[in-house]
């Protein structure tokens, strides 16, 4: 789906950092805007079972 263009919703089911979920879901070395509850988010952002993570691919584009 990330693939894709489409954003990516998910909930951690324990206590992380956004890097942890990013090794964990292999996207570790990609480029991608994270975001936490809404707001941006760093690897070091911890994230905890009631965040709402979104993934969103880096897109290029404009003149």
């Amino acid at each position: 789906m990330l693939e894709s263009g489409i954003y990516e919703t998910l909930t951690p089911d324990k206590c992380m950092t956004v890097g942890d979920l990013l090794k964990e879901l292999d996207l570790e070395d990609k480029y991608f805007g994270i975001l936490v509850n809404g707001k941006k988010a760093d690897p070091d952002t911890a994230l905890s079972p009631e965040d709402e993570i979104v993934i969103l691919p880096y897109i290029a584009g404009g003149r």
